[in-house]
């Protein structure tokens, strides 16, 4: 994650509570995401609105939706 993203998490360009399909457009035209990476973000943080991401990027791992409500407590 770059500056640019941070900054545009922190102006409110890029939400958490924005509409799924559009964060990912954006993230993927505008920031240069894989677009597998920008569908799988699970959280921002601190307290839901930060410029900080955590970010699913695991391939053929089992279970981890088990375990997704644990992992965005701990962040």
């Amino acid at each position: 994650m770059g500056d640019e993203l941070a900054a545009a998490i922190e102006d409110e360009k890029v939400t958490a509570k924005q509409d799924v399909k559009i964060r990912y457009k954006i993230l993927q035209d505008e920031f240069g995401w894989d677009p597998n990476d920008a569908k799988k973000i699970w959280c921002f943080g601190p307290e839901t609105t930060g410029a900080n991401l955590l970010v699913d990027t695991t391939s053929q791992c089992q279970f981890m939706n088990e375990i997704q409500d644990s992992m965005e407590a701990a962040f």
